[in-house]
């Protein structure tokens, strides 16, 4: 059973310290499970993710080297040789072409983990998993040395550790516990991406007459939604974007958001060289592509610190020059951290994508949960769209992803952080009678993780980790250690009333 105890402000000090001793653990004299909830007590950390560091080198002939260069434990003695698999290009040329199936999603997933996370590896990220507390996630840090390896769909890495062959679950960039992070090794100090108050922000939208035209309304009312209220970020929509109206508006700006066409633009008619590009208007309307090395020297100039890149591929880079991606670029010359797209994205993934995560920062949340949240809300979506969730990639050289620490630290945001990810950790020993962790009526893109070690409930028995109503999309973990529940048995980890569009459980 759940107890929430909410108290007026003139009684919370005094409360506060009656049971600061009790708060989250378990009363046994009760026989049932009681959670007390005071004032500031409600609130969750952020989650803190500690960096687990791998990185790719020497390429030769399909070969190259895996080592872990930091963990929460320790760091390999000797990098594990890899091979690329000879069947690899066929599902990339899939996926590319948004034709693969959720079986062929997940035989890529298995195929990026044993060349990224072979035996040695893999051991050492699941015990760094093991060590960390409630409220720490793990960093998966890419440092991937070679551009043939740059280019391969990491945020697609398949790790099931229920060790099960065709299990649906494992796909670490939907696990909230897990931030995938690709860091360019450069020699430039790493910024930081914290902002004072108040963070300006502009949104700028291009749409060429020569392109697709589109739904730039509907992301921009997303962003403006998810920012209402929100008197600390202060907005700026760009319409038509230029190249002389982007560097205009985002002069002392910490933010840039891009919503329109990209790509690659090849060189010598072939696909080995070529440069990324963003493809703004001139002053008719029609197409003028900004090359990569313009648009970093301009956001450099301009004091940028964080830039959503919403247009597709670019966080493509060709085979020959390591800076010819636009994401890329942005970290050459200094941007901490930018979020890019690997490959095409429809548009209503893309616009689904950006909503979510311009909520999750509104929450004060970290990049790397609104990573998490933006690619749960493309999962909902189902259909083609749903397998896009992998298209967003995070680069970040900085250490920390909290964008607005104040609003980490503002308990009014919890129940807005808390819609955005639920954590559930219960221990029992000689409890008589049910347990019940947390109640959810309706959570909307959430990610659960639910951890009961059991040791005897009598003599009814029940143990229920959460019971939710309703949930649109999510990843929900349990995770369940048993020794005797008796008589009566029942253990449950989740209790789902019903699922709306789609959601992936663990």
């Amino acid at each position: 059973m759940l107890w929430k105890v909410h108290l007026g402000d003139d009684v919370q000090a005094w409360f506060r310290g009656l049971i600061s001793a009790y708060n989250g653990r378990l009363l046994p004299t009760l026989g049932q499970a009681t959670l007390l909830y005071c004032g500031d007590n409600t609130r969750e950390r952020n989650m803190r993710y500690v960096d687990f560091t791998v990185r790719a080198r020497d390429w030769q002939d399909g070969h190259f080297k895996v080592e872990v260069t930091q963990s929460p434990l320790d760091r390999m003695r000797e990098p594990e040789q890899v091979s690329q698999p000879p069947n690899l290009a066929r599902h990339l040329r899939n996926l590319e072409r948004k034709r693969i199936s959720t079986s062929d999603l997940r035989s890529l997933g298995k195929q990026l983990a044993d060349m990224l996370l072979p035996h040695t590896v893999r051991e050492m990220f699941f015990a760094s998993m093991a060590s960390l507390d409630p409220d720490s996630g793990l960093r998966l840090r890419l440092v991937l040395d070679d551009l043939r390896v740059a280019n391969l769909p990491w945020e697609y890495l398949y790790l099931s550790p229920l060790k099960e062959e065709n299990t649906p679950y494992g796909f670490l960039a939907l696990d909230a516990r897990v931030s995938i992070v690709r860091h360019e090794a450069i020699p430039i100090a790493p910024g930081s991406v914290g902002a004072r108050l108040p963070l300006k922000l502009v949104v700028g939208f291009a749409s060429p007459a020569q392109f697709p035209r589109l739904d730039l309304a509907a992301e921009r009312d997303y962003i403006a939604k998810a920012l209402d209220g929100v008197t600390s970020v202060r907005v700026t929509f760009v319409e038509h974007l230029t190249a002389a109206r982007l560097e205009s508006a985002c002069q002392g700006a910490h933010m840039f958001h891009f919503a329109g066409h990209a790509g690659f633009m090849w060189q010598n008619n072939g696909r080995t060289t070529g440069y990324g590009a963003i493809f703004l208007e001139d002053e008719q309307g029609d197409l003028s592509p900004m090359p990569v090395e313009q648009l970093a020297r301009t956001l450099r100039h301009c004091g940028v610190r964080v830039v959503f890149l919403g247009g597709c591929e670019t966080g493509r880079r060709d085979g020959v020059n390591a800076w010819s991606g636009v994401a890329p670029a942005l970290m050459r010359v200094g941007i901490p951290a930018a979020v890019a797209m690997q490959y095409a994205i429809l548009d209503d993934a893309a616009v689904a994508f950006a909503r979510r995560f311009y909520l999750a920062l509104s929450a004060g949340l970290s990049l790397d949960e609104a990573m998490t949240a933006g690619r749960l809300a493309i999962l909902s979506r189902g259909g083609e769209a749903g397998v896009e969730w992998g298209v967003p990639v995070l680069y970040m050289r900085c250490g920390d992803g909290v964008i607005f620490p104040e609003m980490a630290a503002d308990p009014s945001l919890e129940a807005l952080r808390h819609s955005q990810r639920v954590h559930v950790s219960q221990r029992v020993q000689e409890l008589r009678d049910r347990l019940t962790g947390v109640e959810v009526g309706e959570a909307p893109h959430t990610t659960m993780e639910v951890i009961q070690e059991i040791g005897a409930v009598a003599p009814g028995g029940e143990a229920l980790g959460a019971r939710i109503e309703s949930i649109a999309a999510g990843v929900v973990h349990a995770i369940q250690k048993v020794d005797q529940i008796g008589p009566g048995g029942k253990l449950t980890g989740i209790s789902l009333h019903r699922t709306r569009n789609q959601a992936e459980r663990h």
